[in-house]
């Protein structure tokens, strides 16, 4: 995920990310945002098998096993690439949402400067802004602005990026 960082403290006020934010990045940043949609992923095979296998049953009702078992099996494959399909459909949205692409972020007394993907950032860590981590990012989102994903390889080290949130959590009010 990253191409370089420049290794500093958790407590510098000046600091440069270089790396690269992928559409995973993006997911994973959806994901946090919007927790109690991550339920229905489960029930996505079903909803789209359950049907089609309902009708491949009522037609297939006099049927010998191997015209029934083919039909079950056309249907579930049918179902699965549906499923793929709309997971992958759900990517792209979130990808859409939120820039990646090659990075290159400054940040200075809470205030982060720079591009991510072609798309110019420029957002001051305030109360209010919501800073999110996982165990590989931590996520800025301020007053709707295009959020900003720094991925964990941009850090020295777990501790430096576990610091550095803490430091724009103190910022944003949320510690």
């Amino acid at each position: 995920m990253t191409d370089a960082a420049e290794p500093s403290s958790p407590t510098s006020t000046s600091r440069r990310f270089v790396f690269t934010t992928t559409e995973a990045d993006a997911v994973a940043l959806q994901a946090l945002l919007k927790p109690a949609d991550r339920g229905w992923r489960s029930l996505l095979g079903y909803a789209f098998a359950l049907p089609p296998l309902v009708i491949v049953s009522w037609l297939t009702r006099d049927a010998e096993w191997p015209v029934w078992f083919a039909s079950f099996g056309i249907a579930g494959l049918a179902a699965w690439q549906l499923s793929r399909f709309t997971l992958k459909a759900e990517r792209s949205r979130a990808a859409r949402r939120h820039p990646i692409g090659a990075a290159q972020v400054d940040y200075a007394d809470g205030r982060f400067e720079g591009t991510i993907g072609n798309v110019r950032i420029d957002a001051t860590v305030s109360p209010g802004a919501r800073i999110e981590t996982d165990a590989d990012h931590v996520f800025v989102v301020v007053d709707g602005r295009p959020a900003i994903i720094l991925p964990r390889s941009t850090f020295a080290d777990r501790a430096d990026m576990d610091g550095f949130a803490r430091t724009l959590r103190g910022l944003a009010g949320t510690n």
